[in-house]
């Protein structure tokens, strides 16, 4: 399998940190943030690298530093499709975040909102409907797709569409669920 390495532009960095570009690439040329130059001789700087040197220097982690990738918060038990959400995701450098306790997890995702929220229809500490609108009515969570998986019934799946639920994903449809976090992903990058 092949994985790809983020790699950021100094400009990127330079955003990130509310610096000027100009101080990123001394830190680059004087050996301090280690980069690769491509073949056009411009400068990247390798995900990793960049999360190392926040570290060493106490600049600020923004999820594009820790995740390049993205981020996939899963909320709901542990079943076959949590399973198969996590190893798309992490094949793909995404980081994922799961929270067996939905409630738990609703109230980490409104702290820090993920790119792609998804849901086991099955929630027990909260309804289903309930964990929906409460996403929707969070200002950083308002427009972040919500993929709904393992739905029983197709009874839920109108009052689900129109509370701002994204897709939902009928039960034992499995690799639909992961093309649709995946899909998701893909069009936030």
């Amino acid at each position: 399998m092949l994985v790809t390495m983020a790699l950021l532009r100094p400009s990127e960095l330079a955003r990130i940190w509310e610096l000027h570009p100009k101080t990123v690439y001394l830190w680059i040329r004087e050996g301090k943030l280690p980069a690769i130059k491509t073949p056009g001789a411009q400068y990247r700087v390798r995900s990793d690298d960049a999360r190392a040197y926040c570290e060493k220097n106490g600049l600020p982690m923004t999820p594009k530093i820790a995740s390049p990738a993205g981020s996939v918060a899963v909320l709901g038990k542990a079943s076959a499709s949590q399973r198969a959400l996590a190893k798309a995701c992490k094949a793909r450098g995404t980081a994922v975040m799961m929270w067996p306790n939905t409630l738990e997890g609703l109230l980490a995702i409104a702290s820090e909102a993920p790119d792609v929220v998804a849901i086991d229809a099955e929630c027990a500490e909260v309804k289903l409907i309930d964990a929906v609108r409460a996403l929707r009515k969070t200002g950083r969570t308002a427009n972040v797709p919500i993929v709904v998986f393992d739905m029983a019934t197709r009874a839920g799946t109108s009052a689900l569409s129109k509370l701002g639920a994204t897709i939902v994903i009928a039960r034992g449809k499995t690799d639909d669920a992961v093309r649709a976090v995946v899909d998701h992903l893909e069009s936030t990058r």
